[in-house]
């Protein structure tokens, strides 16, 4: 469902924010993190409140099924703590992915949006890519995991 608004609605967004990929090897002390083959380490920031759920999506490189639920590999959830929520998330193989985040801030498991169909929380993809008058391509999000692992610095559009 959240991948179907995401991909509805980031049409109509001109919003600020950054997001990038990063080889920086941070110590996570989060459950999520075990070390395992795969793992991708994603530091969420702008981070407004410690409140509600920080979803985070990983898409396989398929073009036709970016941000839409044939694409997805997995969801998952986690508290949101700010200003910057740290997790893991297993790839299932080394290859490209990307990663879409939206901190869901009242914990109802959707990404709330406003009449006009604006999101109404706050959200980032991995690479920050530019968001016009559709979705972004895959190829702008993509990021590359290695078997020994990646990191993931993402930073929410509020």
């Amino acid at each position: 469902m959240a991948s179907a608004v995401l991909r509805n609605f980031l049409g109509v967004l001109a919003m600020a924010g950054g997001c990038g990929a990063s080889t920086a090897d941070a110590a996570f002390e989060h459950v999520s993190c075990t070390g395992a083959p795969n793992e991708v380490r994603v530091t969420v920031s702008n981070v407004k409140q410690s409140a509600g759920l920080m979803t985070a999506e990983l898409f396989r490189n398929e073009p036709e099924n970016f941000l839409k639920k044939a694409g997805r590999e997995f969801r998952v959830r986690y508290a949101a703590l700010a200003p910057v929520t740290q997790f893991c998330v297993h790839a299932p193989a080394a290859g490209e992915f990307a990663i879409v985040v939206y901190h869901d801030e009242n914990a109802n498991r959707k990404f709330d949006k406003n009449g006009l169909g604006i999101p109404k929380e706050p959200f980032g993809i991995s690479n920050d890519p530019a968001i016009k008058f559709g979705p972004p391509p895959i190829d702008k999000a993509l990021f590359e995991v290695a078997s020994t692992g990646a990191s993931v610095e993402i930073r929410l559009r509020n």
